[in-house]
């Protein structure tokens, strides 16, 4: 599957009418989460276009984030993890929506390439997204409040996306925002409480068919 980045357009990004037709083809695709996703829902009721996305928007903010996935053999897959330096815990690559993202997978691209050293052209978008550019997955979470950015505790609204890793070479992160990259298998992170319900949703759900 081609790697499709521009699904909507820059001027449309921060459109909560977008976003809110994002999250109503989200779950029909997934109804059960409809209560996991009332966060997010609530979220888009009570804020505008212009601060969805804004990092001083401490209701919360829109972020993206990329499950980046190595397969090594017949079921035997992996997820690219990084620790982060300030949240001191083990995520996927990932962080806020940035102005000359052109769409929320260009985001979560970005991101995936600043954060873990992939070349872009080594990350292939997985999962049917069309045609809102709809995540495999919407979780919100609380971050802490960071003292020293003057920053209250806030929720995260991230739409996370799917990419499938097809290089060989040796990875190096980013340093300035990382303190460690590992790639973890499957099986490590089934019974995982942050991990594993996407594990668990990306084994079963058929528009990852590679998994099957």
């Amino acid at each position: 599957m081609k790697l499709r980045h521009c699904v909507i357009l820059k001027k449309n990004l921060t459109s909560k009418t977008t976003l809110i037709q994002l999250l109503a083809q989200y779950l029909k695709r997934f109804p059960n989460e409809t209560d996991r996703c009332k966060t997010f829902s609530d979220f888009l009721d009570r804020n505008a276009d212009k601060e969805l996305f804004v990092r001083k928007n401490f209701d919360g903010h829109i972020t993206t984030s990329a499950f980046i996935i190595r397969v090594q053999g017949n079921d035997c897959y992996e997820i690219l993890l990084l620790e982060h330096k300030s949240l001191k815990r083990w995520l996927q690559p990932g962080g806020h929506v940035e102005a000359g993202d052109k769409s929320l997978i260009a985001s979560a691209l970005r991101e995936a390439v600043e954060e873990t050293g992939i070349p872009e052209e080594e990350l292939i978008l997985a999962g049917n997204v069309e045609p809102l550019e709809v995540p495999f997955d919407i979780d919100s979470h609380i971050i802490p409040e960071n003292p020293k950015k003057l920053e209250n505790g806030h929720y995260h609204h991230d739409l996370r996306y799917l990419f499938l890793y097809t290089g060989k070479n040796s990875l190096k992160f980013n340093e300035g925002e990382s303190t460690g990259m590992k790639w973890v298998n499957f099986n490590e992170l089934s019974e995982d409480a942050t991990f594993g319900m996407v594990i668990t949703k990306i084994k079963n759900d058929p528009a990852f068919p590679f998994l099957q």
